[in-house]
């Protein structure tokens, strides 16, 4: 496909948040710089033309999907159906919608916490949990953002909090995962990539008393160097996925010097271009050339 002298990429937010971030605006800045035209509205909005009309819609802030998951699903396929390109693709976001995806990249070599997905039920959340040995675990919904439901529970105490896990987990389906206390040290390293090339890496630590590292939690934020054996790990989960995405934030905690995948981030994540200058242009780059295959 000839490259277009300039192009319009709309920018798929969501009502909440329905403003680029100031970490995102170095890539709008970086495509306007490189001569496209720069869009953006919530998904949900009733006027839908700056979607439409778009050479490339991207999902970069649809943050609040969990909540209206089937609508999402049908707004990405009626995209689709209209011949609208997406970023990253319809069929490799909508295997990522559910994170019993991480079961498939387990069956493919990659490691994960030990897990399971359960109906929304105590019991069988205690039967897991006792059938495992497993005094604490994570628990979340299996659709999900910004840390929306995840939470560490206790054995002993599923019963008084499982009203407060019931309701921050439906309508969805129950992900149980093995809880790894090395996240609380050295936090979670998140691989950025732009069209399967690496780019830059963030560290996150969680707070004192905390394990959870999305934003909502205040973690501290730092850039990472990973070492060549760290990163072939990253690189590895990437090139296990179901079709090469534009963008993918591969995120995961070092058990000594394995790598264990907590998500392969492929819908809306945040890409932490605050933390590289070169970054945004990076990212840019990459969308045009996208556009123009």
């Amino acid at each position: 496909m000839p490259a277009l002298s300039s192009p319009v990429i709309a920018l798929a937010l969501c009502t909440d948040w329905p403003e680029p971030t100031v970490s995102e605006i170095r890539f709008v800045d970086a495509l306007r710089d490189q001569g496209a035209t720069v869009r953006w509205a919530p998904w949900t909005a009733e006027d839908q033309s700056v979607f439409r009309a778009a050479d490339l819609v991207m999902l970069r802030g649809t943050w609040d999907y969990h909540r209206r998951l089937e609508a999402y699903r049908g707004w990405l396929l009626g995209l689709s159906a209209a011949g609208v390109r997406v970023a990253n693709p319809v069929g490799l976001v909508e295997w990522n919608l559910d994170k019993a995806y991480l079961d498939s990249l387990a069956a493919g070599g990659i490691r994960t916490p030990g897990q399971t997905v359960l109906p929304l039920d105590r019991q069988a959340l205690a039967d897991f949990m006792d059938e495992r040995g497993w005094r604490e675990a994570v628990v979340k919904p299996t659709a999900g953002a910004s840390g929306h439901g995840v939470r560490l529970v206790v054995r002993g105490e599923i019963e008084e909090v499982w009203s407060a896990i019931a309701e921050s987990v439906a309508p969805h389906r129950l992900l149980v995962q093995e809880f790894i206390g090395t996240v609380r040290t050295s936090g979670q390293i998140s691989f950025v990539f732009f069209d399967g090339t690496f780019s830059h890496a963030a560290q996150l630590i969680p707070r004192a008393g905390e394990f959870r590292i999305n934003s909502a939690f205040q973690p501290e934020k730092r850039a990472y160097r990973p070492a060549a054996g760290e990163l072939a790990q990253a690189v590895d989960v990437l090139e296990k996925l179901p079709q090469r995405p534009l963008y993918a934030r591969i995120d995961g905690i070092f058990d000594g010097s394995d790598f264990v995948l907590l998500e392969a981030e492929v819908n809306e994540p945040a890409l932490f271009l605050d933390l590289d200058p070169e970054a945004g242009r990076r990212f840019a780059a990459a969308s045009l050339a996208w556009i123009a295959r």
